[in-house]
């Protein structure tokens, strides 16, 4: 059973004013991240973004932040690029890549889709997977990922995602509530219209390791395993090597554990 919370709804821009400012700032091409104004003859590396909430994207007095921004803004450095930053929502990124609006996106899509929608992944930044976040005083309940499997409470999840995926296939018994991203999860959460959160680990990560929080906790156990990487065309076989070889790189500097810790400061390893 599926139930949708219809409160859950924020306007993107409530001050019309700071919309015209924000479209002024923005143009017709998308955000621009980089650290120096675009120049019109240097090539531009356009990344597709999902503003869903912290750690990944999100918007902090008025400035796009977040792991993927980072990494996004990284790898057009590593290129010598200007990096192109397009928020939209997340169910378009996959047709903005396809169509060849943007160049790149993050994303966990497993092999089988990706070859089925003409994609290819880089090699993985990230061991990621579905996590649950729940009420501190629920923890007995859910004391196993079993006790989740066959739960009959409310589970949340956000719609078209991994952990979407996840409770329609494997939780046949709960009731089913989708609501737009990770922020209204919580939120969910918080005021009981849900008993648990499926979402990525980093969400569930990122409240674990906040020394404020004291009424969600997260489960550590992975009900999924997934990889986060770079999703491109698989026409763009060239972007895909450079920006494998960089991975590599990163690796063995330590830039890339460095990028991951600013923003996940504790990790669960997922066995390959």
């Amino acid at each position: 059973m599926a139930v949708t919370l219809p409160y859950l709804r924020m306007a993107r821009f409530p001050n019309p004013l700071l919309m015209m400012v924000t479209l002024l700032f923005i143009g017709v091409s998308g955000i621009c991240a980089g650290a120096n104004p675009l120049d019109d003859d240097a090539p531009t590396l356009g990344v597709g973004v999902y503003v869903g909430g912290a750690p990944m994207a999100f918007f902090e007095h008025g400035v796009l932040r977040g792991l993927d921004i980072d990494l996004a803004q990284a790898l057009a450095d590593a290129m010598d690029m200007q990096l192109q930053l397009h928020e939209m929502p997340q169910p378009r990124l996959i047709d903005a890549v396809r169509g060849g609006r943007i160049d790149l996106m993050l994303s966990t899509l497993p092999e089988t889709d990706l070859d089925t929608l003409g994609l290819i992944a880089s090699e993985p930044l990230l061991n990621t997977g579905q996590m649950a976040l729940i009420r501190a005083d629920d923890v007995t309940t859910y004391a196993r990922p079993l006790d989740i499997i066959t739960t009959s409470s409310r589970v949340g999840y956000q719609r078209g995602s991994a952990g979407a995926r996840f409770v329609q296939a494997n939780l046949p018994k709960a009731q089913r509530i989708p609501v737009i991203g990770p922020v209204w999860g919580i939120a969910a959460l918080r005021a009981g219209d849900i008993d648990l959160f499926i979402h990525d680990a980093t969400t569930v990560w990122m409240i674990a390791t906040d020394p404020r929080e004291t009424q969600l906790i997260g489960l550590f156990h992975p009900l999924t395993k997934e990889r986060l990487a770079w999703i491109m065309r698989t026409e763009d076989q060239l972007l895909q090597r450079n920006a494998n070889t960089i991975i590599r790189a990163w690796r063995r500097s330590g830039k890339l554990a460095g990028l991951l810790n600013r923003w996940i400061p504790i990790q669960i390893l997922i066995p390959d």
